[in-house]
């Protein structure tokens, strides 16, 4: 479910940054997620312990890494790139995990989920094949700016899985989610209350969908999943949804599909088979 709901997710991000800009994009999105957020606090909001103000700098790091680095760094890229190719670059974050895990919380990946890595990083060249020009070097602009959200993802990823089991996934969710929002604040100018004053019908579906599904429930979905176990199995079982961001352009954004879409999905869709059947990470 995470998958689909993160997948479509790259096609919404295209869809709204056709009317607005990255950084208002992101802005508006967190506004309206941060808005969910202070409504679930008295609910899911209280953590199992007091936060200790040593866990404070992680927490932060965490914020901004999620909300600030990530998202800025995707919405530039999707500027220029497809939502497809979004979604499939996006993939290389499981790389990055597997890295930080092992350094930070000396996770021990087992060799069906190397192996299962690989296929999925072999899977995302292929589908990237004909979407990035050798003889053009901006074209490697927006790809870059989608690997460097990769490493944000990461590091939000692994930092914060000590938090969730400490303190729950709901309140950190919350709380990462209102900081990171906070940390945009500075951002904002004139061009906000233009653009959001303008956009159309399907400009808000994508930002509510954005906001309500792929931000609170989904970061909410996913943070429990990390404190359930090894963040490096998990990243390679959300393979998923880049193929369901490929569709998901193909079908609602009229892009392109090839042999090399198919065949890329094929190992994809193996890598996420290889690994859902590891029983220890």
């Amino acid at each position: 479910m995470l998958s689909v709901i993160w997948g479509l997710a790259f096609v919404a991000i295209k869809q709204a940054t056709f009317e607005l800009s990255p950084v208002n994009l992101a802005l508006l999105r967190w506004f309206v997620a941060g808005a969910c957020f202070l409504v679930l606090i008295p609910v899911i909001g209280k953590p199992k312990t007091r936060l200790e103000r040593g866990d404070l700098p992680r927490l932060l790091v965490i914020a901004f890494a999620n909300v600030v680095g990530y998202h800025l760094a995707l919405y530039y890229a999707e500027t220029t790139v497809s939502a497809g190719l979004a979604g499939l670059l996006i993939s290389f974050a499981p790389v990055f995990v597997v890295i930080l895990s092992a350094l930070l919380l000396h996770e021990r990946a087992g060799a069906k989920v190397v192996f299962a890595l690989f296929l999925a990083v072999v899977g995302t060249l292929v589908l990237s094949v004909g979407q990035v020009s050798l003889s053009d070097l901006s074209s490697f602009i927006g790809p870059a700016e989608v690997v460097l959200s990769a490493l944000f993802y990461a590091m939000f990823t692994v930092l914060a899985k000590p938090l969730v089991h400490k303190y729950g996934a709901p309140p950190i969710t919350i709380w990462a989610g209102l900081l990171g929002t906070v940390m945009l604040v500075p951002l904002l100018s004139t061009s906000f209350v233009s653009q959001v004053g303008v956009l159309s019908f399907y400009g808000w579906i994508s930002v509510l969908y954005l906001s309500i599904l792929s931000t609170v429930l989904g970061y909410l979905i996913y943070y429990t999943l990390v404190s359930r176990g090894a963040v490096s199995r998990l990243s390679v079982q959300l393979y998923l949804a880049p193929i369901v961001s490929v569709v998901g352009g193909v079908l609602l954004l009229n892009e392109g599909v090839t042999i090399f879409t198919v065949a890329g999905g094929a190992l994809l869709l193996l890598a996420v088979a290889l690994v859902t059947n590891v029983r220890k990470a």
